[in-house]
């Protein structure tokens, strides 16, 4: 059970890097997407598309390194959140637009947009997994008990 959740940080870490890294390399392209969601005043659009690469970069490295795995979790948590947010917010609003997630979408729809929702909520239940991972282990696996055998009591 224990290689599931390494495997699960390290599949959670490469999307967040892998998105992070995009972004930060073209921010003034990010910033061009961000702006058609029309939920940020102009005067921050150029900030966010800065800051939020990074922060996904931060929390895909946080996730990596084992004391700091519940943070980096934590962190894509509350990205994915508001990324939902964000996008239902746009499509209530019939705005239909880009993500720009992983880059420039060349052809923005209604059901992209859905389906980057239920990524992201996805994407949040693995950082959740790994957040809780002590709580979602087998009892009889703890690490006191799991050498132990029921002959050596």
């Amino acid at each position: 059970m224990k290689w599931f959740f390494a495997a699960l940080r390290f599949v959670l870490a490469a999307v967040f890097l892998s998105a992070g890294l995009i972004k930060a390399s073209a921010s003034a392209q990010f910033a061009v997407s961000l702006a058609p969601f029309t939920i940020l005043p102009e005067a921050l659009i150029d900030p966010v598309a800065t800051l939020l690469p990074w922060i996904e970069i931060t929390a895909a490295l946080l996730l990596l390194c084992h004391p700091t795995k519940k943070i980096g979790a934590a962190v894509i948590i509350l990205l994915c959140l508001l990324f939902c947010a964000v996008i239902g917010w746009a499509l209530a609003q019939d705005i239909i637009v880009s993500c720009a997630c992983f880059g420039r979408d060349e052809t923005p729809t209604a059901s992209k947009m859905q389906l980057t929702i239920g990524r992201d909520v996805l994407l949040a239940l693995a950082a959740a997994a790994v957040l809780f991972e002590d709580r979602l282990r087998p009892p009889w696996r703890t690490p006191d008990t799991a050498r132990k055998t029921p002959a050596s009591g």
